[in-house]
């Protein structure tokens, strides 16, 4: 059998082998004769030993190899050369049992050099496999040039080389992560994504970054990707980019006499198999992120700004590190080429914001309010605003809850109070259409400039997200926020205009006392005795007090909202036009603003949500909503329960039946509750939101 098949082998030997040059082809035929016919791979083992001097050692498992294909021999870069010129040995028949491997080095010694001090060259011992040789890559008896578009080493095919054993990999002492992670990371990045999908051959591929023949763990100095030597590396494909951060900060840090090695390289910022676009929405959230991993009290204090908020929140525009600092260029400030030096740094802002001039450049962008030492002016403000924000939530919120305790007692007394909502009731005009109306439009602008504006102030929370994208994402918010800051302006203008009639009204009916009377918002002495009352009231030393129209927390709540909007107002339009407003003012007003703005607005939020919410509606008098703010009538009953005072002068000045309005339907009524409690709901959660993001807050500081 066995010479049968020598026979025909010889006979049918494809015409190409014949083309090698004479003497190669000549003494090849005698191994291609058995070599050159796939029937080898079928003949039974006994057949093959019997070709063998001896049987081997150990069977062969791995058949493959014994197959050449003649046609593909001669057409590859070995073509010319005699079989046994790479298998020493097996020019006699029967061949030796046990055959040494092929060697690569007579002829490629500089590169079994290189390889012999690779990590390839070595059984790792980690259990990926044994160590690759050269035929695992370039292939055994079809080696084609890298230039050429069938090699296995061709850029658009190496991929496939190398991922058919690092694939396999799990992680190792060098790699943290498995193989087929770094893969699947390297065919999602930019490189990987050049090469299997735009089909560019100049793009990097392995061996482009880690070397062909000398390729060698990360920690060696003389590999190509370690950090000593990554900027050149990349550096051969991005020669411009190279070149600039030569002269940064960075590369100098790197240099023994400047920085001993502290510099980021290029792998630092865009990692090794991660790489993405600098363009995409995903690189511009996570290069800020990267800058704070050696900048870090930096990046603290970038992530109070503005800039820090918004960028969190995905707008890509909003300015980021390199934006001012330069990404391949970031020198320090006081280097004159700097983007930040004196002669620079107009022109850098005016980037983003057109018309920027000097005053404008004296923002203090990392300015850290929470520590003396880096502003006085700054810390004294937020020291304010903790101090004010601490005092407003301890006396009011035990205000509150002692009336809900001193509440519960009276009914458990008394039984519940008289609810007022029976249809057959008399009822009285409370407010005015003009009054509801514009509280309408405090309602409107309240809850949108709260759900627009609170996600930028946690913007470190997951759920800021949430919010900010259901609005069309942070800039999106941001448009929004100043429309309904636009809102606040307009029902600003009404009740000022509201106002200056009733003064008006007033002056000209001749009343005298009418700018502290009763049913002015103005505070009066009587207030701060219906304060003590209330006190006492509470721990059932006296009757509880006996109020006129206002009451002294609705006259707080009152002057609140009206100092908080002129704060928030004048410190918002500051922060809305920072161009125009710089002509004016120095640029660190804007740092003055945004601290402002933000705990201002906070304090505002947390007492309407809360404090304002309980005396108005969560009270037990009231509970679950009180409806008259919406439909502008009060009862009878309630009037002379909570309000006898203005009852009692109504009927003595003979204007009470002036007030009596038609109630209004069991249907109207309910949606008006319905209403109220929806508005609640909305503003516990927020307050819910906003105390859970403050303790989740609290340990970054």
């Amino acid at each position: 059998m066995v010479v049968a098949f020598c026979v025909a082998a010889a006979l049918f030997l494809p015409s190409s082998a014949m083309a090698q040059p004479a003497a190669a082809a000549e003494e090849n035929v005698r191994c291609l004769n058995c070599h050159g016919k796939d029937l080898i791979l079928r003949i039974s083992v006994q057949e093959r030993w019997a070709m063998l001097s001896a049987p081997p050692a150990a069977p062969r498992t791995d058949l493959a190899g014994l197959y050449v294909d003649a046609q593909s021999f001669a057409g590859s870069m070995h073509g010319g050369l005699r079989c046994t010129d790479c298998h020493p040995g097996s020019g006699t028949l029967p061949h030796p049992a046990d055959l040494p491997d092929p060697s690569c080095d007579a002829c490629h010694a500089s590169q079994a050099a290189d390889f012999a001090l690779s990590v390839h060259a070595h059984d790792p011992g980690n259990g990926n496999g044994p160590s690759p040789r050269c035929w695992t890559c370039h292939g055994a008896h079809d080696i084609l040039p890298p230039s050429q578009r069938a090699s296995r080493t061709y850029p658009l095919n190496v991929l496939e080389t190398c991922t058919a054993c690092h694939s396999q990999h799990g992680a190792s002492p060098n790699v943290a992560l498995p193989g087929r992670d770094l893969v699947a990371r390297y065919m999602d990045s930019v490189h990987g994504q050049a090469v299997t999908g735009a089909g560019l051959p100049v793009a990097a591929t392995c061996p482009d970054c880690h070397g062909a023949h000398d390729v060698r763990p990360s920690h060696d100095p003389n590999s190509l990707v370690h950090r000593s030597h990554v900027p050149d590396t990349c550096g051969r494909c991005h020669v411009g980019v190279e070149e600039v951060y030569q002269d940064s900060i960075h590369a100098r840090l790197n240099h023994a006499e400047d920085g001993g090695g502290r510099g980021p390289v290029c792998t630092s910022c865009h990692t090794a198999h991660r790489i993405t676009q600098a363009q995409t929405e995903s690189f511009a959230r996570d290069i800020v992120e990267e800058c704070g991993t050696c900048h870090a009290p930096l990046y603290a204090t970038y992530r109070e700004t503005y800039h820090g908020q918004v960028n969190r929140l995905g707008y890509r525009r909003a300015a980021r590190c390199s934006d001012c600092h330069g990404a391949h260029d970031v020198r320090r400030v006081s280097d004159p080429a700097s983007r930040l030096s004196p002669d620079h740094i107009v022109g850098t802002c005016a980037t983003c914001h057109p018309g920027a001039n000097e005053n404008f450049t004296r923002f203090i962008p990392h300015a850290d309010f929470r520590h003396p030492a880096d502003s006085k002016l700054l810390y004294g403000i937020w020291l304010y605003f903790m101090i004010v924000m601490t005092a407003t939530f301890s006396l009011f919120g035990l205000h509150s809850v002692l009336w809900w305790v001193r509440a519960r007692v009276e009914r458990a007394r008394n039984g519940p109070p008289n609810s007022g909502h029976g249809s057959s009731e008399r009822t009285f005009a409370r407010f005015r259409p003009i009054q509801r109306f514009t509280h309408a439009l405090v309602i409107i602008s309240f809850m949108g400039l709260t759900l627009t504006g609170i996600p930028l102030k946690f913007s470190d929370q997951p759920w800021a997200l949430v919010i900010a994208d259901a609005f069309g994402g942070g800039n999106a918010a941001g448009i929004l926020h100043r429309v309904f800051a636009c809102i606040m302006l307009v029902y600003v203008v009404i009740h000022v205009g509201s106002v200056v009639r009733w003064v008006r009204a007033q002056v000209g009916s001749g009343r005298r006392g009418w700018l502290f009377g009763p049913e002015s918002m103005m505070p009066r002495w009587k207030d701060v005795r219906d304060l003590f009352g209330m006190l006492r009231w509470f721990f059932g030393r006296g009757a509880k007090p006996r109020f006129d129209r206002w009451t002294y927390w609705e006259k707080f709540d009152y002057w609140a909202d009206a100092f908080g909007t002129v704060i928030i107002g004048g410190s918002g339009l500051l922060l809305a036009f920072p161009v125009a407003a710089s002509t004016v003012l120095p640029g660190w007003i804007f740092n003055v603003a945004t601290i402002v703005h933000g705990y201002e607005a906070l304090l505002a939020v947390g007492f309407i949500f809360t404090m304002h919410f309980f005396n108005a509606h969560l009270r037990v008098e009231k509970f679950p909503t009180d409806t008259v703010i919406f439909t502008g009538r009060i009862s009878e009953s309630e009037m002379k329960e909570e309000r006898p005072l203005e009852y009692e002068r109504l009927v003595r000045e003979g204007r009470l039946e002036a007030h009596a309005t038609t109630p209004l339907s069991f249907g109207w009524n309910r949606a008006a509750r319905w209403l109220g409690i929806v508005l609640l709901t909305v503003g516990i959660v927020i307050i819910i939101l906003i105390i859970w993001g403050g303790l989740m807050g609290l340990g970054d500081r």
